[in-house]
């Protein structure tokens, strides 16, 4: 099984910690596709630091790349204010937001209304007291280790992965019936 291209590239860029290290280098030492793989990153990563804009050369030519950016994004350098901007969005997108509107709308009147009345006409409080006259257990089947054998406990705690050690204590003998 290959590596990762994840792996191999924390490998490349000296990431990867010990044992995978030593893993994955005796992996290259012994699968060809590997290696031509890490070779052909390597050459890519080389190529991006050489094709790389320096930061010298980034800070002589910042004023031309803002002016660029200005005039392409912002229409001639004019700026347009918020309200004038034209929205573009799809049908679903405006649909989910009007939704959403009426939503915050609505809810504005069920928990501030105009007055505590009109609040509880529509959403009306109630407490209930819960006690043993209204409220039950309801179970189904057994309900209690006590239903269960050891074997059955030991066997469901066995299948969970647990390892049980059982030790019994003061245990009497018992008599044999023929004495």
């Amino acid at each position: 099984m290959c590596i990762d291209l994840q792996m191999l590239s924390a490998y490349m860029d000296g990431e990867l910690k010990e044992p995978y290290r030593t893993q994955v280098k005796e992996h290259l030492e012994h699968c060809a596709a590997c290696r031509n793989l890490l070779e052909n990153m390597k050459k890519l990563d080389e190529k991006i630091q050489k094709d790389t804009f320096s930061e010298e050369e980034l800070n002589r030519n910042k004023d031309a790349i803002f002016k660029k950016l200005d005039a392409k994004c912002f229409g001639n350098g004019k700026q347009i204010s918020f309200f004038r901007r034209k929205i573009q969005m799809s049908i679903p997108t405006a649909i989910t937001a009007a939704a959403a509107a009426v939503f915050i709308f609505v809810g504005g009147f069920v928990f501030f209304g105009s007055n505590a009345k009109e609040t509880n006409d529509i959403l009306p409080s109630f407490s209930v007291n819960a006690d043993t006259e209204n409220v039950r257990l309801v179970s189904s089947g057994k309900n209690s280790l006590d239903d269960y054998t050891l074997e059955e406990i030991l066997q469901y705690l066995d299948g969970k992965g647990y390892q049980v050690d059982i030790s019994i204590k003061g245990l009497q003998p018992l008599e044999e019936k023929g004495e």
